[in-house]
């Protein structure tokens, strides 16, 4: 597991994806392979890109395609370890790209790894989406959460399980991603010791796009994996959540636009439905056992503007 490929996803965030590319470009590591996509940004971004990184491979295209644009980079990637980075994420050096190596060549059936995502500066964690006490941070442990913006994979895991959908845009494609991985017999992990900033630039958010696609993309996840049970707790939970901070900051009428959507696609997803082997369903359950309660999880996010459900 010698050779690395860094996938950068960018959007309108021009001086976020040059510091980033800066940092990268100046790893010592020979075995290191940076793309960037530019989503359609139409800003000077790929201009930029090019003048000021001529070695880094950028893929421009022409639209955003949401995690489309992600595929694009995994498909060109050329390693045997693909990282995907978001552009506003920082801190990868030498040490971390060393410790995936390690990681990977340990355990022959890891498929992704995940890292620990921190405010910038700072020790302190954010974007904590797996089902754990954000105080087990700094450890290590098998999960079925991928963060997109910081995670990294094997090759030959993704090509045998696919890549993102690109009809989920954006939200929830990780969670859909690992479903599939796992039920190939692909491991998924996290590792507190590979830790990453996230900088959190503005450019390129839509106040809404949170509300609409992390509570559509809920039912689409559910009908192409989940039990029957499982799914309507899963939906009970994530899409009345989702009702609550879109009240809350008045963005209900996107909520009721999501839920319409999202109910109308599950007619056509129900042909590829592909339910949780035994296998997984018991990983996922064992995974699901560690959650914390509901008191803890409302004293986190209940009031929390910056949040995910994933």
């Amino acid at each position: 597991m010698s050779r690395i490929s860094v996938v950068v996803l960018t959007y309108r965030r021009r001086d976020a994806v040059l510091t980033l590319l800066g940092e990268l470009v100046a790893l010592r590591d020979d075995e290191l392979e940076v793309i960037v996509v530019d989503n359609g940004s139409e800003d000077g971004t790929a201009e930029a890109i090019a003048e000021s990184h001529p070695t880094v491979e950028l893929i421009a295209l022409p639209e955003n395609r949401g995690v489309g644009a992600r595929n694009e980079g995994l498909a060109r990637a050329r390693g045997e370890i693909i990282i995907t980075l978001d552009d506003d994420m920082l801190g990868l050096d030498e040490a971390g790209l060393d410790r995936l190596r390690d990681l990977f060549a340990d355990r022959p059936r890891l498929g992704a790894m995940c890292f620990k995502i921190t405010w910038p500066d700072s020790e302190t964690v954010r974007d904590w989406v797996h089902h754990r006490p954000v105080e087990d941070a700094d450890k290590s442990f098998d999960t079925y959460e991928i963060t997109e913006g910081a995670v990294a994979y094997r090759a030959v895991a993704l090509a045998e399980s696919g890549f993102y959908r690109e009809d989920f845009f954006i939200s929830h494609e990780g969670l859909e991603l690992a479903y599939r991985l796992l039920g190939r017999e692909w491991a998924i992990a996290y590792d507190g010791r590979l830790t990453i900033e996230h900088h959190h630039a503005a450019g390129g958010r839509s106040s809404w796009r949170r509300y609409y696609y992390d509570t559509r993309n809920l039912f689409w996840v559910a009908t192409l994996h989940q039990p029957l049970g499982y799914a309507i707790r899963y939906l009970a939970l994530g899409v009345a959540a989702m009702g609550y901070y879109a009240l809350r900051d008045r963005f209900l009428t996107t909520w009721f636009r999501a839920v319409k959507d999202g109910l109308r696609g599950i007619s056509a997803l129900k042909r590829e439905r592909r339910v949780w082997d035994a296998p997984t369903r018991a990983f996922i359950g064992g995974v699901d056992a560690r959650r914390p309660g509901f008191l803890y999880l409302a004293r986190k996010r209940l009031r929390q503007k910056d949040f995910s459900l994933e």
